[in-house]
């Protein structure tokens, strides 16, 4: 007995047996447990820190419908085309005052002569001259350029609103396409789930030999294609969020939200289409092009009277060696009179050519009035006539949810037959999908008729 409890006492000093590991080490070990120290108690509020700042800037970002329009006017290159012709239109005003003000110019000239000369040749030369010029009258082609340059000014900047108008429409279509396809998504995963809910109901009752093998194998049909719809409509709601993010600049990932009903213009169709000769930019546009030809026709009548311009010059000149008839500074001024007499018949070319735009011109206008006052009654009535389709709809998707629900429970005690069942959820989605549609449309159809009547930036600026 003595010897064994010697064997022990020697296997404690070294290596533990098997299951002792554990306690060996405790007993051995030199490390200890520190209690936590304020390094510790650092670093851990850090992580706790930086894990919340992760979270919260992995949130999508919201964009509104009135962050959309002024994010894409911002940063869109229709508009900043627009915004560059509006500058090199004003730019065209300077130009134009140009040729009214006078002209100074200078000059300078050194000549070196080569060494074989001749008595009455210097060995070098130099001279400058100022020069002023000032058109006194031209026909009025001066004045009728500038005219011209400034109506071509006013006409950029309204060509600038109908580009505005245009991006902040298509904006509005790209915001719409993406809450319709989300609605479409919702649409069609709550149809997977009904199919879903249907083929586990065949199942139990093919268990019991309710009904054949058939309904099953029709069942899981009808999830697989329910399965696809829904693949396709989370695909195109990730299409229509790329087209709208394209418009506004937009690369992180975003959310849209519902915006507020559009308000519809409160005001008879015929004032409507009043005001639209009022307020339509590309209706005033054409106007100011039609007194741009106007312009034309004075500008060509001008090349038919003659020109009258001042000119003062003040020359010095330099020589060595200096002859008998040097005159070394001169200055002098004189009026120059100048009458076309002919020109193989440019001037008329010019002129008919003006008359012809002008008349084309007056034309374009015409034209666009009558077309605006189709368009403007054109959305009115579509406008209508969404307002009477959206509570059509309502009913039909009531009355396509009690049937949907009645049906089911009949299919599920065996009073109704699977084809019932997809007939009913058939209509159920289509009835839903087309009141999304419609109500969007309702919306898109609202500012469509803004647009036409030329109130739709006034409304944008409302909603900031």
């Amino acid at each position: 007995m003595k010897k064994k409890s010697r064997v022990r006492r020697e296997k404690g000093k070294g290596e533990t047996e098997k299951g002792e590991i554990g306690e060996g080490v405790k007993n051995i070990s030199p490390i200890r447990r520190f209690p936590d120290s304020p390094f510790r108690i650092f670093i851990l509020l850090f992580a706790i820190h930086c894990s919340l700042f992760t979270v919260a800037h992995a949130e999508e970002k919201t964009i509104t419908l009135t962050d959309a329009w002024h994010s894409a006017i911002s940063t869109y290159e229709t508009v900043r085309l627009s915004q560059e012709d509006l500058y090199q239109s004003e730019k065209n005003i300077d130009k134009a005052i140009s040729q009214i003000l006078p002209t100074l110019t200078a000059g300078a000239n050194y000549t070196k002569y080569s060494e074989g000369k001749t008595n009455i040749q210097p060995d070098n030369s130099s001279s400058y001259d100022i020069k002023l010029s000032q058109s006194l009258y031209s026909g009025g082609k001066e004045w009728s350029l500038w005219r011209q340059a400034k109506k071509k000014a006013e006409a950029s900047r309204h060509d600038l609103e109908t580009a505005k108008e245009g991006i902040v429409l298509n904006v509005s279509q790209a915001y719409y396409a993406v809450l319709k396809a989300g609605k479409i998504v919702e649409i069609k995963g709550s149809a997977l789930k009904r199919v879903t809910e249907q083929r586990r109901v065949a199942s139990a009752r093919f268990q019991v030999g309710e009904v054949t093998k058939a309904i099953v194998l029709r069942a899981e049909a009808d999830v697989a294609g329910a399965e696809a719809e829904f693949a396709n409509a989370k695909k195109d709601l990730l299409v229509a969020k790329d087209k709208l993010s394209r418009l506004i600049g937009v690369t992180e990932e975003f959310k849209v939200v519902d915006p507020n009903i559009q308000t519809i213009p409160d005001a008879s169709l015929d004032k409507l289409v009043s005001l639209s000769i009022e307020k339509r930019q590309d209706y005033l546009q054409s106007k100011i092009d039609e007194e741009i030809a106007g312009d034309g026709i004075t500008y060509a009548w001008g090349n038919f009277l003659p020109s009258l311009k001042l000119e003062g010059v003040y020359s010095k000149r330099e020589q060595d060696t200096k002859t008998a008839f040097f005159n070394d500074e001169s200055t002098y001024a004189g009026i120059i009179f100048t009458y076309p007499l002919f020109e193989g018949g440019l001037r008329k070319a010019e002129l008919d050519e003006a008359k012809s735009k002008k008349r084309q011109a007056e034309f374009k206008r015409t034209s666009l009035k009558k077309d605006i006052e189709l368009e403007v009654r054109e959305a009115f009535h579509n406008l209508e006539a969404f307002s009477s389709v959206i509570e059509s709809n309502k009913r039909q998707v009531s009355f396509a949810e009690e049937n949907y629900t009645m049906v089911f429970k009949q299919f599920s005690y065996g009073l109704a037959t699977n084809v019932d069942v997809i007939d009913a959820n058939t209509t159920l989605v289509s009835s839903q999908s087309n009141l999304i549609n419609a109500t969007y449309d309702f919306q898109m159809t609202t500012l469509e008729l803004k647009k036409k009547v030329g109130i739709l930036l006034d409304d944008m600026a409302a909603a900031k």
